[in-house]
């Protein structure tokens, strides 16, 4: 047999995750797997910077993902975020705290919170939780809050391995949709072919340039 130099692409398409959002659960759904926090992000929604941080919840059973977005107040000089009652931050770290904790809910009027040690402790930490949406007490909501009515924790938890680009996808949501992409259409995972997907989605407005030039330097970092 030639050699063509064709190499195998990082994933079968029978491993692929059905990717979901916050925005398409309705109160009252349930989900349940594996939880990841992402890192403090910048986004520019309407002319405004906000801060942003994401969390997935992986369903390794059904191949399922839940990509749930949070905005929120961040202080870089403490490094805490900030939630008051009602609103989706404190929904899940109230709920999280129970779950976790046993600490009663509701009993706050707000959530000052290290985040480096949140995102840390729950990634390390915390390894399946169940999730149930309900109703914002914003009318003006587009998505649901999320309550966590059971989280597994315990020592060190060995989570599923993943490769680098895979760790960098979850970190990134930007680069997370770029990557995806590439596998449904079971291309090869490469600085190049992501690069080119990424300024594909800049030439279509769907990313800004400022989001597309952090991501290509999150991607030459590794």
């Amino acid at each position: 047999m030639l050699d063509l130099g064709i190499q195998k692409g990082s994933k079968d398409k029978s491993d692929e995750y059905n990717t979901k959002f916050l925005n398409q659960l309705a109160p009252g759904e349930e989900i349940t797997g594996e939880i990841y926090i992402g890192e403090i992000k910048k986004r520019l929604i309407k002319k405004a910077d906000v801060n942003e941080f994401y969390v997935i919840i992986t369903d390794h059973e059904n191949k399922q993902k839940w990509i749930c977005g949070f905005i929120t107040s961040y202080y870089p000089k403490s490094g805490n975020i900030y939630g008051e009652k009602g609103g989706r931050v404190y929904n899940l770290i109230d709920s999280l705290n129970h779950a976790l904790n046993k600490a009663p809910m509701n009993a706050q009027d707000s959530y000052s919170v290290n985040y480096d040690t949140f995102r840390k402790t729950v990634n390390e930490n915390v390894e399946k939780v169940k999730i149930k949406a309900v109703q914002s007490w914003n009318p003006g909501a587009k998505a649901c809050n999320l309550e966590v009515i059971n989280a597994k924790s315990g020592s060190t938890v060995e989570k599923h391995e993943t490769t680098g680009w895979e760790q960098l996808a979850h970190d990134d949501q930007i680069i997370k949709i770029a990557y995806d992409g590439l596998l449904s259409k079971n291309n090869e995972i490469t600085k190049k072919n992501l690069a080119f997907k990424l300024k594909s989605m800049l030439d279509k407005e769907d990313i800004t340039r400022t989001e597309f030039k952090d991501a290509l330097k999150k991607i030459d970092k590794l």
